[in-house]
């Protein structure tokens, strides 16, 4: 997946480096990692990343990966009524698909968080904060709505509470469709 949005390509690639680094210091510390073998010697270049938290939100999958059964791949572009420029997300392999839905309580704060493909969200009940690192400008999606998300660094939170329904494309078989990250200061 390539993204592509001129004024802040140094964040995203910071922030794909910041997930990454943080997925894999939640793998090493939960000692699930495949072949890991821990030193006590290499302590001293671990870094301990704190990512962020969902409080009241949660993301319930409906139905794991599935593969079509042809060759998929898909672009998507995106322009915001109050953006400048468009993002482009190119799906090179777009082959899986994993059907979500997310849930908000009331106060429900998401997590800043990605994901490593991209997805289509439709919002079955209430109203959501969409907020992504890109520009921090909080976009709000009701009921009847319809939104891409482009996988980049986000929080989506809900004051009244809500319930969306997802599809993930392009998220790698076996991987999360979520994975969060630190904290992001907007």
């Amino acid at each position: 997946m390539t993204t592509k949005r001129n004024p802040a390509e140094g964040i995203l690639r910071r922030t794909v480096l910041k997930a990454s680094a943080a997925t894999a210091g939640a793998l090493a510390l939960s000692g699930t990692a495949a072949g890991d073998e821990h030193d006590d010697e290499d302590d001293e270049t671990d870094e301990e990343v704190e990512v962020d938290e969902p409080d009241g939100f949660e993301v319930e999958i409906l139905q794991e990966h599935a593969s079509f059964t042809d060759d998929v791949a898909a672009t998507f572009e995106v322009t915001y009524d109050d953006a400048d420029e468009s993002i482009v997300v190119d799906l090179e392999d777009a082959s899986t698909v994993i059907l979500a839905e997310a849930t908000w309580e009331a106060d429900a704060e998401s997590g800043w968080h990605r994901h490593p493909g991209m997805s289509i969200v439709r919002m079955i009940e209430g109203e959501i904060e969409h907020t992504m690192e890109d520009d921090c400008v909080p976009r709000t999606y009701s009921a009847g709505d319809a939104w891409i998300d482009p996988g980049h660094v986000h929080k989506a939170d809900s004051e009244e509470g809500a319930v969306a329904h997802v599809t993930f494309l392009g998220i790698p078989d076996g991987e999360p469709a979520t994975e969060w990250v630190e904290p992001v200061e907007c």
